[in-house]
Parts: structure tokens; sequence; C-alpha cells
């Protein structure tokens, strides 16, 4: 018997329209706090600040007029009310990595045909399209239904596995010791190899996961912190669909 509880399809679809317009709106902020920097005529550029206070406007129309209001987190309903142009750099890049989050929401609703690989971002422009937000999403709604539990306790396991693979990769690097009589490299290879023959991970390189063709130990510290970045919003999403955390609000973003 599952002991999977997998989220009502439409709670995933909102989420997932949540998700769509806290990215909507970090579109927005990026262009407004650039803005300054164009080499354009003052005109333009005025031109070009009123439209995204308009967007914003109807953005936030748009979150009451289809009750998408109510399924906001108090996070999202914080940064959503605060002024445009006010988001620092640290929460323009949090909510950024919440294209991965919507990128799995998004094949789980069945939107999307495959989970692309960990060491693989979905692209912003990619998991907006679906949502056409500013546009009724009555059809997104109603329509929404959920893969088969299995293929979504698969993708949970995957997630689960290169999210453990960035937190051993921490751990190692803060001089963390595993029981005595074994290494984190004897640990490593038989997770790997553990979830290779359960095709949860393709072939393992030197007894290891698979990262933009080598082995994780070699990625370097910019290649590692995608990956961290990808697998821990992935497997938020994934345990959030799966109901091992239930609330989206334990999932948090720093918009101090």
């Amino acid at each position: 018997m599952s002991q999977l509880r997998i989220q009502n399809a439409r709670a995933v679809a909102y989420r997932a329209l949540c998700l769509g317009a806290l990215l909507k709106r970090g579109a927005l902020e990026v262009i407004i706090q650039d803005v300054d920097q164009w080499v354009v005529f003052d005109e333009v550029r005025q031109q070009v600040v009123t439209k995204q206070h308009q967007l914003n406007a109807d953005l936030v129309q748009w979150l009451h007029t289809e009750n998408i209001h109510p399924h906001l987190s108090d996070t999202e309903q914080h940064l959503l009310a605060r002024p445009l142009g006010s988001w620092t750099e640290r929460t323009l890049l949090t909510v950024g990595w919440r294209t991965e989050a919507l990128g799995i929401m998004l094949w789980a609703l069945g939107r999307f045909d495959t989970v692309l690989p960990y060491d693989t971002q979905f692209e912003t422009d990619d998991v907006l399209a679906p949502l056409d937000i500013l546009n009724p999403t009555i059809d997104f709604i109603w329509l929404a239904d959920l893969r088969p539990e299995r293929e979504l306790s698969a993708a949970r396991e995957q997630a689960e596995l290169w999210n453990w693979r960035s937190r051993a990769r921490e751990l190692q690097r803060m001089g963390v010791r595993p029981p005595e009589g074994v290494s984190f490299t004897d640990i490593i290879r038989f997770t790997a190899e553990r979830a290779y023959s359960n095709g949860h991970l393709s072939q393992p390189i030197n007894g290891d996961f698979p990262a933009f063709n080598k082995s994780y130990a070699a990625l370097n510290p910019d290649e590692y912190a995608l990956m961290s970045a990808v697998a821990y919003e992935r497997n938020s999403a994934m345990s959030w669909i799966c109901e091992v955390t239930s609330q989206w609000e334990n999932i948090r973003i720093d918009y101090r």
C-alpha cells in the first residue's frame, strides 16, 4: 500500500500559478532596476518604467480576479505587495531559482514530457509559457491532472538522491566524518550504484553521480552551486507534491 499522500491536482495547479506570478514579478523587477543603465532617450526610459508598473498592477489584479491570491504563501504575499523596484539582489536570486520548482510542477501536471537532467536548468520563459499569466486560468485549473503515482514517486526519489549528493559534498567540505569503518567515497559509490540499478540515475562516473560529463566530486565551485540549487528546488517541489511537507511556507525565501 502506498505511503504517499499526493496533493490534489488543482492544488498543484494553483501552486504553479503562484510560482509563475512570483517569477513574472521578478522579471519586472529586473527591468525596473536595470533601466537606468540603458543607453536610451529619457522619454523611452520613462515609457518602459510606466509599462512595467502597469504590468505589475495587472499582475496584482489578475491574482485577485482569478482567485489565486488566497493560495499564495505569506512570504509570497509580502513580496508581491512590495513596491515595484524594491526587491533586493538576494531576493531576486532566490526567487529566480523557483524556476526549477515550477518546472517540476509543470512536469508533474503533464505540461512537460520529461524532467531535465539535474545539470540543466529550466528556462524562465519555458516555465511561464504554459501558465499564460494575466489571462483566464479556468482551463489550466479545471483540466489539471497529475501523472501516475509511480512516476511521481520515482521523481521524488530522484530529487532526494541529488539533494542528498549535494549535502554529502557540503559535509565533506565541513570536515564531517562518516561512521567508523566507512568513507564518504564508499557511501557515495554504494548510493550511486543502487540508484543506477533502480533506474533513478544514469551510469555512474568513477563511482559517483554523473554531472557535466564528469563525476560529481570533480565539479568546480560554480557547477556545484548550480547543481545544489537545482536539487534543492526540485526536491522541495516534489516533497510538497508528495506531501512529505504539506506547507509550502516551510520553503522559505529571505526577502529582507
